[in-house]
């Protein structure tokens, strides 16, 4: 029998969704997650948005915080529920943000994601990002050990 399960939608991220963003980030990122504050904070921030996945009965799936700034775009955070992982939210919610992006001018989109975290690094080069540098010691993981981060650019050219 196939999955009749309906195709998540996507909606626009407000402030009053922030403590539900906060628990999906934490729990896809453990001890690094974004609190309500820091979330409240990027959210607030002029040329800041956000886009939230919802599933069956409005099941909050994912979400992703970018900024738009001039002819910029910028991934800012990208989680989603690690239960939920590998079923195309992540994929439909980078998909949408580049189609935001080139729809509001943007001629390049930006991230920065952590070496060791090889599923979003996976995801987004089949996306079509390429390598832009790398930052090193960018993030800080406990025990005080430094991770570098890989900066990636998609040129919006090509969409």
């Amino acid at each position: 029998m196939a999955n009749t399960a309906p195709e998540p939608r996507l909606i626009t991220l407000t402030a009053p969704m922030i403590p539900v963003a906060a628990a999906i980030h934490q729990a896809a990122f453990d001890e690094e997650g974004w609190d309500i504050r820091a979330l409240s904070e990027l959210l607030a921030m002029p040329g800041a948005q956000g886009r939230f996945a919802i599933g069956a009965g409005d099941q909050p799936l994912g979400f992703l915080l970018s900024l738009h700034i001039l002819d910029t775009a910028e991934l800012l955070t990208l989680a989603v529920d690690p239960v939920i992982r590998r079923h195309g939210v992540g994929i439909m919610l980078v998909r949408d943000f580049l189609a935001n992006a080139k729809h509001g001018g943007a001629t390049n989109a930006f991230l920065e994601v952590a070496e060791d975290n090889i599923p979003a690094i996976s995801l987004y080069k089949r996306e079509g990002f390429v390598s832009a540098g790398r930052r090193r010691d960018y993030y800080r993981r406990s025990g005080n050990i430094r991770v570098d981060a890989h900066v990636f650019r998609y040129p919006l050219a090509q969409i």
